[in-house]
């Protein structure tokens, strides 16, 4: 990608990322709003509305959204006087001496505001992009957070977040948190936040009771403006989530969960008997003229942050059986069923997005490499299988997440390569000393600790697979055309050279080494 492209993206990414409480809003892309702000915020303002007022002489009483940050009393009546029936007001405090949620809530409602909820985002929304928006009003909620938090591996990372814990403990029980993110509405106020879309449907996906409180924390993590916003959905008093909701930030990403979706019911179907640990598609629909995913709440810590080198190991062969098992019974089918869609598309886009830039040579090598597959079994692949996408829960068994990306009906051990993979660079420090080619080099000598885990971890997957060890070789190298295909979709157009510090220059390194390495343990 190019250095401006680059740049326009972080940028777009950095403004989307700064108005992500729109998602608290009943509508997230108000036709019309007033902004009694600057900076960023204004920025992010206008990136999400359709038309923004600039002074409130201009109001009208038409406002679908009104934005302040530090307001007084004369801006909060303004603000009022600017919306609309049902509109919606967002104010940031920052100053302690506001005097919490409470006094917050008793100024608001003194202008006429009802439905106020206030949210702590962290980290602040002027310093960084923030990962999440916690209900603070919410004890169940901010239990959850505090004990599912991830910590660092370290002694100074683990003391940090501690000393972190007692300050947000203490500042919460002192009214001293901020800033304060606070939502309220004009009324009449209507049933059409995300909240009630999922009141509504409750019957419709579950056999329980429809609780008489619904809270959510919201998760806005991402470095692209692609990526979803998540919604972890609590009843009252509940110490964990009882659904997920995945939202699209912009409407590209809208596909994504329309596929996930697919993905997960396919799964489902061709698999009943062994979706342990996927997530189940309880709902996908419109809400505010955009799609919202409701999944099963899977939850469990982050593989990665268990692995250590006396753990690496057994956490491999974990998931090594469980994505055989997804794969049994394995039965081959013909090349000629599958090649053309799964091999010769993959190739050919590889081609023709980086072509310019790749020695013709590797590719006719590459070519003839795939030319020696025989026939294969189709099986699910969840092609994003990765140690940040695998939790292990209470039980100590596996979930994965995020099957936006899978293909139902693939090929054979490809996740487990990219699984074995970024395993290893965690474990060896690859993702924080970029030192990824001298780790993958390493994870392909059976002689050396992290060449052992992979080799082991291959062969027992072949034995349960029942796959010829020949097929070692072509399938890993296809592994990593099959991320460079995805990478050159999203880049097709503005990227030419892949930037080596991007996981497109990753997946090339990768692809390069597995092309030009000899001696791989079959």
């Amino acid at each position: 990608m190019a250095a401006t492209n680059r740049l326009d993206e972080a940028a777009t990414n950095r403004t989307l990322r700064r108005a992500d409480w729109r998602f608290l809003l009943p509508n997230p892309q108000p036709v019309r709003s007033i902004c009694f702000a600057d900076g960023l915020l204004a920025q992010a303002v206008a990136a999400i509305s359709a038309d923004v007022i600039e002074s409130a002489t201009r109001a009208s009483g038409d406002c679908d959204l009104a934005v302040a940050r530090n307001p007084n009393r004369p801006t909060l009546q303004a603000a009022w006087a600017a919306l609309r029936p049902g509109g919606a007001c967002y104010v940031e405090w920052t100053s302690p001496l506001m005097g919490g949620p409470v006094k917050i809530r008793q100024r608001l409602e003194a202008i006429g505001f009802t439905q106020v909820a206030c949210y702590w985002p962290w980290p602040l929304p002027d310093r960084a992009s923030t990962l999440y928006w916690l209900p603070i009003e919410s004890p169940h909620v901010i239990q959850y957070l505090l004990a599912n938090r991830v910590r660092g591996h370290g002694l100074i990372n683990r003391v940090g977040s501690k000393l972190l814990e007692v300050v947000w403990r203490v500042s919460l029980s002192l009214r001293l948190l901020v800033p304060l993110s606070v939502i309220a509405r004009k009324p009449p106020v209507a049933d059409d936040t995300v909240l009630d879309v999922i009141r509504s449907g409750w019957n419709g996906w579950s056999s329980d009771p429809l609780p008489p409180c619904l809270d959510w924390l919201l998760l806005t993590g991402g470095a692209k403006p692609t990526n979803k916003v998540v919604g972890l959905v609590f009843a009252e008093s509940d110490r964990s989530p009882r659904l997920i909701v995945k939202l699209a930030r912009v409407a590209e990403s809208t596909a994504a969960l329309d596929g996930e979706a697919a993905n997960l019911r396919a799964v489902q179907a061709l698999r009943p008997d062994r979706v342990r640990g996927v997530p189940q598609v309880l709902f996908l629909q419109k809400w505010a003229g955009q799609i919202v995913l409701g999944e099963t709440a899977l939850i469990g810590q982050p593989l990665y942050t268990m692995l250590r080198r006396d753990s690496c190991r057994d956490l491999a062969l974990k998931v090594t059986d469980w994505l055989a098992a997804l794969a049994e019974p394995a039965t081959a089918r013909p090349r000629s069923e599958w090649w053309d869609r799964l091999i010769e598309t993959t190739v050919g886009e590889f081609e023709q997005n980086f072509g310019e830039v790749i020695d013709p040579a590797r590719v006719q090598a590459t070519r003839a490499r795939l030319a020696t597959l025989g026939d294969l079994p189709l099986v699910c692949e969840q092609r994003d299988c990765s140690p940040w996408n695998v939790l292990i829960d209470n039980d100590g068994e596996l979930v994965i997440l995020d099957w936006e990306s899978a293909e139902p009906r693939g090929l054979p051990l490809l996740d487990l390569v990219y699984f074995l993979t970024y395993l290893i660079f965690f474990l060896d420090g690859a993702m924080e000393s970029q030192r990824f080619t001298e780790s993958y080099r390493a994870a392909l000598d059976p002689a050396t600790f992290t060449g052992r885990i992979v080799a082991e971890c291959q062969q027992r997957y072949l034995a349960r697979v029942g796959l010829d060890p020949s097929v070692l070789r072509p399938l890993r190298l296809l592994t990593w055309l099959i991320h460079l295909r995805e990478y050159g979709r999203v880049t097709t157009g503005r990227a030419g050279q892949p930037d080596p510090n991007d996981r497109g220059g990753l997946f090339v390194r990768l692809w390069e080494e597995e092309l030009s390495h000899v001696n791989v343990a079959e």
